[in-house]
């Protein structure tokens, strides 16, 4: 990793540090890096807020520094200053059109670009009080309902309709599945949606105003979810169907600490073999197996806690729903 001071100015390669870990969340597409290093440091006076950490893949501005006994933890987000550097005092606003079109005119002149766009549909993406670019980019997410990768060495932005794969890969007790912690409940959930959108604007499916959903159960319970952004019909009925398949199911999410069988072993051709089916990825699908709690599930990869140095210590959060425990409360107070 090399350190760099606040003037983008490199000081060193940093050596003498541990408990390396890179956060990646596949909500915002945004990562964390946490390290521990000595006081006694020979760079210790380098490593201070507002300075930056690069590694491989990305660039971190160091946030915090936290003393505990002869060593500090360092705190880094990855840097995407030049976005929280574009404002928008008055809000921000585009009309129906895509998600390329709405991030250009929000990062234009930030030096970040956008690499891909492999989602079509229009939306209207409106802001009403102070915002940054970043802040846009983060309500292209929620509003076209995609996947963002970020690059924060070149500066590029990839958009998906949905990051990662089923590459077959699975977690079972006894094998690569150390420890699992549960959360599941149905504080949010309802099977038949209203949906209006702007001046009063609702759907007519054969009549009837609502949508349904009993995946789960054949209950009927009913909520209404009002929108103003939407003028169009269409787009009204495809967004409000997405948001009743998260809700008409229970939120469920896993943090699993796992073994990575791929660098537990030495041999080359076991270790090919394993990665066949090991290998994974943040939004990946996989199947996970606990005998103990008797779950046989299929959910995807939504948060992964990489250590470099200690791969023994790695876990990952899964979820049966883009949204996050947060994003599903937030999505209840919408609903009420």
């Amino acid at each position: 990793m090399e350190l760099f001071n606040d003037m983008h100015e490199k000081v060193c390669n940093l050596s003498g540090i541990k408990e390396i870990c890179i956060t990646s969340t596949l909500k915002t597409g945004d990562r964390e890096i946490s390290f521990q290093y000595r006081k006694d440091n020979t760079y210790a006076k380098g490593i201070k807020e507002e300075a930056y950490i690069r590694t491989n893949e990305d660039e971190f501005v160091i946030k915090q520094i936290e003393p505990s006994g002869d060593w500090y933890k360092c705190t880094g987000m990855m840097n995407v200053e030049e976005m929280e550097g574009r404002q928008f005092p008055a809000g921000f606003e585009t009309v129906e059109k895509t998600a390329e079109d709405c991030c250009n005119e929000a990062i234009a002149g930030t030096g970040w670009t956008v690499t891909f766009c492999g989602v079509k549909k229009k939306r209207t993406v409106r802001i009403e009080q102070n915002c940054s670019a970043w802040d846009v980019v983060q309500q292209v997410i929620s509003t076209y309902r995609c996947e963002i990768k970020f690059d924060s060495i070149h500066k590029g932005i990839a958009i998906y309709e949905q990051i990662g794969e089923d590459r077959g890969a699975y977690f079972m007790e006894r094998l690569n599945l150390k420890r699992l912690q549960i959360q599941s409940n149905s504080y949010n959930f309802c099977t038949r949606l209203i949906c209006i959108g702007k001046d009063g604007l609702m759907l007519n499916i054969g009549g009837k105003n609502y949508l349904e959903n009993y995946q789960y159960s054949r209950k009927v319970k009913t909520c209404t979810w009002k929108d103003e952004r939407y003028t169009d019909e269409e787009s009204l009925r495809e967004d409000g169907e997405a948001k009743l398949d998260e809700l008409s199911k229970p939120y469920k999410s896993y943090t699993a600490d796992i073994v990575n069988l791929v660098e537990a072993v030495q041999d080359e051709e076991e270790r090919e073999r394993y990665r066949e089916v090991f290998d994974i990825a943040l939004g990946d699908t996989v199947l996970l197996m606990s005998k103990s709690t008797g779950i046989r599930e299929r959910h995807r990869i939504v948060k992964m806690y990489q250590y470099p140095q200690t791969r023994s210590k790695n876990k990952v959060e899964l979820a049966n729903t883009r949204l996050s425990f947060e994003e599903v409360q937030k999505t209840e107070q919408e609903l009420s």
